[in-house]
């Protein structure tokens, strides 16, 4: 698990090197696999998503990498202040090999009003996870030897975020394998308040198609064969006394290799919990050829897909994991939310 500062973030502000792009962000604390709370403000409005499905990340950054050339993928896209954050990424090296099992360290820093400015807030190290599913890279953008790699590598940090604005990551990898170390400087914004169904709200009861309403599979589901998470509607069981799973992914047109094995996990871990919670899986697309969304993912405003989030017996969000999660930590989410 990542580890955190032993102490508070120190407040340390510098000037920046205009040629190493600007750094920014609050320090790491670390608070167990699952991104977890109860009780957070209220999330916003409910128009159509404007991330290109599967692509979680935020821009790359400005600024070259240092040491050895590396590639971040920001898998997170929603980050918001004063409440637990799950802070995801993956590194990529020589132009398309995922950067496996490093030890990875951040700090984070705001910035500056002047946009030159940086104010060190914390660090952490990260946490490997490694999700090993057959076909992982069966319908990402993967070539060559990677399409038969059956495992995807990433790093994850739990962390708070102090303030709303413009942030930035120091990433400093040491692979344990030899290569060269790398230094990556990402950007990413951290918002006042969520996008979708913030943690401590109820989110919309939305009317979904099931097997029942819908008799084409294929446009309900898009992994073949349908999973059989399409037999629940949102509104008929959220806040009805039962704890409630739903993940929004599209498996068969997921375009980033970060995303399309999700579904496989939660499938894996229904049969150990359906007895204690519903789960309903939502495909992304209504219309694929036609960029058309699914009425349910408008509704809860989602910025990115693969995202999952975890409902109490009252139909409170207490629990969200955003793009790819490893087995651990969905167990964790599913055995606290079991708890609740």
């Amino acid at each position: 698990m990542g580890r955190a500062a032993g102490r508070d973030p120190e407040l340390l502000s510098r000037a920046l090197d205009r040629r190493t792009f600007l750094r920014a962000a609050l320090g790491a604390s670390a608070a167990g696999a699952a991104a977890w709370a109860f009780g957070c403000a209220s999330g916003g409005g409910t128009h159509p998503p404007t991330a290109t499905p599967g692509s979680a990340g935020s821009p790359a950054p400005s600024g070259s990498p240092s040491g050895a050339a590396m590639t971040p993928e920001l898998l997170t896209s929603e980050y918001v202040a004063g409440q637990p954050n799950r802070f995801a990424v993956g590194l990529i090296a020589n132009g398309n090999e995922l950067v496996r099992n490093a030890d990875v360290h951040l700090k984070f820093y705001t910035i500056g009003a002047d946009g030159k400015t940086g104010t060190f807030r914390g660090e952490g190290d990260a946490t490997y996870y490694e999700l090993n599913q057959p076909g992982a890279h069966e319908h990402d953008q993967s070539t060559g030897a990677q399409v038969d790699i059956e495992s995807i590598g990433f790093y994850v940090v739990n962390t708070p975020f102090d303030v709303a604005g413009k942030w930035g990551a120091q990433i400093d990898a040491t692979p344990r394998d030899g290569s060269p170390p790398a230094h990556v400087e990402p950007l990413f914004d951290v918002l006042d308040k969520p996008k979708t169904p913030a943690l401590g709200t109820v989110p919309p009861a939305s009317q979904n198609d099931t097997f029942a309403t819908n008799p084409d599979t294929a446009s309900l589901c898009s992994r073949q064969p349908a999973c059989p998470l399409h037999d629940k509607v949102i509104a008929d069981v959220l806040g009805k006394g039962r704890p409630l799973v739903v993940q929004f992914s599209t498996p068969a047109f997921c375009t980033s290799r970060f995303c399309g094995p999700v579904l496989e996990v939660l499938l894996q871990q229904v049969p150990a919990y359906q007895d204690k919670m519903d789960f309903i899986h939502i495909e992304v697309w209504q219309d694929f050829q036609l960029q058309k969304y699914r009425p349910a993912v408008q509704e809860w405003n989602l910025p990115s897909e693969p995202y999952m989030f975890l409902m109490d017996g009252a139909g409170k969000v207490v629990g969200k994991l955003e793009s790819i999660f490893a087995e651990e930590e969905l167990k964790d989410a599913l055995d606290r939310l079991a708890a609740t």
